[in-house]
C-alpha cells in the first residue's frame, strides 16, 4: 500500500429496479491509515465524494466495485482512478476451486476464516435496501450500520488477501470494473413499443410461427387438446356461449384457453408491481380500510405524497405516471390519490376461461374459422422429426440412450452443416423465449440494463443473465435494438479474434500468415492443399466452410466425433480435417499441448495479465487447451472497453468479442474510428504488438439493428405482428 497516500474502503446501499439506474441510499467509507470514518445518508450527499477520487495516489477498495462505481455515476461523482476490487481478486485467486460458500463477500470471509454478519441478517438488510424509502429513523440507522459492517469486513479481508494479490494487474481489473459501471449506466436502446406488442401477442405469434415454419417439416403435433365435456359446468358455459355467438364450441374453448394464458402472462408485470407497491408502502386493503374507518384519508398518511411519486417512478407498470420529472420538479398529477385508490381495492384476479369478456373476445377470434385446431396447442415431436431426417437423408447425433440429441447446441451445430435445419432451430429457440417478456431488464427510459457480471466465467468473461440481457435470447430478438431519433448504434467486432490470438500466442508463423490474409479459413484450405491458390470464397465456399468449422472446433477443443456431428459428415472426414490442421500448424499444436502439460505439472494456467485458472479434481484437457485463447480474448475485450469508455465513447454493451456503441448520427463515424483505435490498441498490448482487424455495422435511426442469423425469423414475426394488429383493429371497428 506504500504507493498510496490514502486507501479508502467503500460500500454503498442502493435500490435498483430492473433496467433502471441505481438510487443511492447511503454510503460508508473508512480510510485505512488514519481510521477516519465517513457515514453519509442520501440527504447528506454533496456534489463531490468525501475524498479525491481522481488522485492517482488515492486507492478505493471495494467488493464488486462496479456497483460502487455505478453509485458514483448516479451521484454525478467522478469515478475513482485507482480501484482494488477484492471480489475480482478473490475470483482470480480461487478460480477453478470448489468454494462451498461461493464468491460473495460472505463466501470470501468464510474462505479466510473471518467472522461475518449472519446471512439471514444480511438478506434482511438487502431486502430493506431494495424496497427503497422512505425509511424510519430505526431503518436508517440499521442500513448505515449494515453498510458499515461490509466496510469493516473489507478491513478484515484486505490484509489477508493482500500478500497474494498482484497489485499492478489487480488495478487493471479494478479499472475494468469502472468501465463496467459506465456500460451498465449506458445500456442498450430498445424499441419498447414493439417489445410491448410482442409481449401482448406472444401466444398468438407462437402458434402462427409454428404453423408457418412447420409447413416445411411437419414435426409439430397437437398437445393438451382438451375436448369439450357437456357434463362439466365450465364447458356447459362455453357450449352455451358458442351457441349464442354462432361459433364452434371446441374452437371457442381452445381460443379462450390461449387468451387466458396470454392475459395472465401480460398482467404478470402489473401484479408484481402492485405487490411491490404494497410492500413498499405497507398498505394492504385491510389497513387502508381501518385508516378510512378512523375518518382519515391518503392526505394524512405519513409521507405518502413523496412515496406515491417514488413508487410511480419505480413501477411504471402501475400506469399512474412517471413520478418525479427529470429536472426533479413536481407535476400536477394526483399521485397519492390515484395510488391510494388502486391499493384500497382488492388485487385483480387472473381471468377465467368462463369470463364473459374472455369468451366474447375468443368468439371474435374464431369467427370465420371452422376448425377447432386453429387454436390448439402444438408441441415438437421427436418421432416426426426422425421421420423428416430420414426423408432428407440427414445423419443426426444421438444421446447415450440412443434417442435423438435435441439440445440447442446440437441443433446449432447441425444447422451450420445443414442450413435447411436452421429455421427449425430458430423456431425451437424462439418458442422458449417467454421469459424474455417478464425478465428482460428495460428501464422507463427504454434502455436495457442489467448486471454484466464481469469475471464470473472461468475464462473471466462476462456472464450476464441470458434472460435479462438483450444479447442473451435468440438472435432474432436483437431486432428490438433501435436507436432513438437522431442517434445511431454501431456493432464493432474483431475479425476472427480467436484464430488471431491462437496464431500470435503460439508464434506459429504459418497461422499468422493465414490470419494476415484477411480470410484465415480460406487460407487454411489453401495451405493444406485442399483448394487451388487462386480459390475464392465464391468458387470454393463449401470447402472453406469445412475448414472454418474445423478451425473453430480446434479452438474449442472438439474431437473428431463432435466435429463430424458439426459438419454432418462421417468421422473419417473429420479425422482428415483435424490431421490437416495438425500438419499445417504444428507450432500451434505444440504450444497447445505445452499449455496442457504446464497446467498438469503446475496446477494452473494464466493469461498475459495474470488471470488464473486452478486445476481441481480431474483435469479436462480440452478445457485447458481452450483456456489461453478464450481468457486472453477476455483480457483484450476488457482493455478495449477501458480505453473506449475512458475516451468518452458511450459503450452500450460488451458482447464476447465485440462492443456496441452509440452516438449522435452526425458523430457516429468519428466515434466508430475512436472505438476501433481502442480495440486495435488493446490487441497490440495483449499480443505484443500484433494488431487484430475489426468489422463494423452501423445502424442509424429509423433503422433497427439486426443479426443476420435472425433476419428471417424477425421478418416472419413482424409480418404476423402486423396481421395481428390489423385483425384487432377490425374486431374493434366491428
Amino acid at each position: 500500500m506504500t504507493p498510496f497516500k490514502e486507501v479508502w474502503l467503500v460500500d454503498f446501499e442502493f435500490s435498483q429496479p430492473p433496467g433502471e439506474l441505481p438510487r443511492v441510499i447511503c454510503m460508508v467509507a473508512r480510510e485505512l491509515f488514519s481510521g477516519r470514518l465517513v457515514r453519509l445518508w442520501y440527504s447528506d450527499f454533496d456534489s463531490t465524494p468525501p475524498f479525491n477520487a481522481l488522485a492517482r495516489d488515492v486507492l478505493v477498495v471495494a467488493y464488486y466495485a462496479s456497483a460502487e462505481c455505478g453509485c458514483f455515476l448516479a451521484l454525478g461523482w467522478p469515478v475513482p482512478v485507482r480501484i482494488l476490487d477484492l471480489f475480482t481478486e478473490f475470483r482470480c485467486l480461487t478460480n477453478g476451486w470448489n468454494l462451498p460458500s461461493g464468491a460473495s463477500l460472505l463466501g470470501a470471509l468464510t474462505h479466510y476464516g473471518l467472522p461475518s454478519i449472519v446471512a439471514a441478517e444480511k438478506s434482511e438488510m438487502r431486502d430493506l435496501a431494495i424496497r427503497g424509502g422512505p425509511f424510519t429513523d430505526t431503518e436508517r440507522a440499521a442500513l448505515l450500520d449494515y453498510c458499515q459492517s461490509d466496510v469493516d469486513a473489507l478491513h478484515q479481508l484486505l490484509p489477508r488477501m493482500l500478500p497474494a494479490i498482484d497489485l499492478p494487474r489487480a488495478l487493471l481489473r479494478g479499472r475494468y470494473m469502472a468501465a463496467v459501471a459506465r456500460m451498465e449506466q449506458c445500456g442498450v436502446p430498445i424499441d419498447t413499443e414493439t417489445l410491448g406488442e410482442l409481449r401482448a401477442q406472444w401466444s398468438y405469434l407462437k402458434r402462427q410461427l409454428i404453423r408457418r415454419i412447420d409447413r416445411e417439416y411437419g414435426v409439430f403435433v397437437p398437445s393438451n387438446f382438451a375436448k369439450l365435456n357437456p357434463a362439466s359446468a365450465q364447458d356447459g358455459v362455453i357450449i352455451q356461449a358458442a351457441e349464442e355467438f354462432g361459433v364452434d364450441g371446441q374452437a371457442l374453448k381452445n381460443a379462450a384457453r390461449q387468451l387466458v394464458k396470454a392475459a395472465r402472462a401480460t398482467s404478470a408485470d402489473y401484479r408484481q408491481a402492485l405487490a411491490a407497491a404494497r410492500m413498499t408502502s405497507g398498505l394492504t386493503v385491510g389497513r387502508i380500510r381501518r385508516w378510512e374507518d378512523a375518518g382519515k384519508d391518503h392526505s394524512t398518511y405519513p409521507h405518502f405524497d413523496v412515496l406515491a411519486r417514488e413508487i410511480a417512478a419505480e413501477y411504471p407498470e402501475l400506469g399512474i405516471g412517471r413520478g418525479y420529472q427529470s429536472d426533479g420538479n413536481y407535476d400536477d398529477a394526483d399521485y397519492p390519490g390515484v395510488l391510494w385508490n388502486i391499493l384500497r381495492e382488492a388485487d385483480p384476479k387472473p381471468p377465467k376461461l368462463t369470463d364473459e369478456d374472455i369468451l366474447r373476445e375468443a368468439a371474435a377470434l374464431v369467427d370465420g374459422y371452422e376448425a377447432a385446431e386453429q387454436f390448439e396447442e402444438l408441441s415438437f415431436s421427436a418421432a416426426k422429426f426422425a421421420e423428416w431426417l430420414n426423408r432428407h437423408d440427414i445423419p443426426w447425433p444421438r444421446t447415450v440412450s440412443g434417442s435423438l440429441a435435441l439440445d440447442d447446441e446440437t441443433f446449432r451445430q447441425m444447422a451450420r452443416a445443414h442450413p435447411e435445419v436452421a429455421p427449425l432451430r430458430e423456431l425451437r429457440h424462439a418458442l422458449g423465449e417467454m421469459r424474455l417478456f417478464t425478465d428482460l431488464a428495460v428501464g422507463a427510459d427504454g434502455r436495457n440494463r442489467c448486471l454484466l457480471s464481469p469475471f464470473r466465467a472461468r475464462s473471466s468473461r462476462n456472464a450476464p443473465s441470458n434472460a435479462r440481457f438483450i444479447f442473451g435470447p435468440s438472435c432474432w430478438l436483437r431486432g428490438l435494438i433501435k436507436p432513438a431519433e437522431g442517434r445511431a448504434v454501431a456493432y464493432i467486432d474483431w475479425s476472427q479474434q480467436e484464430f488471431g490470438i491462437a496464431a500470435v500466442l503460439s508464434e506459429d508463423s504459418v497461422m499468422v500468415e493465414a490470419y494476415s490474409s484477411g480470410d484465415p479459413y480460406l487460407a487454411f484450405a489453401k495451405q493444406a492443399g485442399a483448394v487451388p491458390p487462386d480459390a475464392t470464397k465464391q468458387s470454393h465456399g463449401k470447402q472453406r466452410e469445412q475448414y472454418k468449422v474445423c478451425s473453430l472446433a480446434v479452438q474449442y477443443g472438439m474431437g473428431e466425433e463432435s466435429l463430424a456431428a458439426a459438419l454432418g459428415t462421417p468421422p473419417v472426414r473429420a479425422r482428415q480435417l483435424l490431421k490437416a490442421h495438425r500438419d499445417t500448424y504444428p507450432r500451434f499444436w505444440a504450444w497447445a499441448e505445452a499449455a496442457i502439460n504446464r497446467a498438469l505439472l503446475l496446477g494452473e494456467l494464466h493469461t498475459v495479465f495474470g488471470w488464473r485458472i486452478h486445476l481441481a479434481g480431474e483435469a479436462n484437457p480440452r478445457s485447458l487447451q481452450n483456456f489461453p485463447v478464450q481468457a486472453n480474448g477476455a483480457e483484450m475485450l476488457r482493455l478495449a472497453c477501458c480505453l473506449a469508455t475512458e475516451r468518452g465513447v458511450a459503450v452500450c454493451a460488451p458482447v464476447h468479442d465485440a462492443v456496441m456503441i452509440e452516438a449522435d448520427i452526425g458523430e457516429i463515424d468519428e466515434v466508430v474510428t475512436l472505438t476501433q483505435e481502442a480495440m486495435a490498441e488493446a490487441s497490440r498490448v495483449v499480443l505484443s504488438g500484433f494488431e487484430l482487424r475489426s468489422d463494423v455495422n452501423v445502424v442509424r435511426y429509423p433503422d433497427r439493428y439486426m443479426d443476420p442469423r435472425g433476419e428471417r425469423m424477425w421478418a416472419e414475426v413482424s409480418e404476423l405482428l402486423n396481421l395481428a394488429k390489423q385483425e384487432a383493429f377490425s374486431v374493434e371497428e366491428w
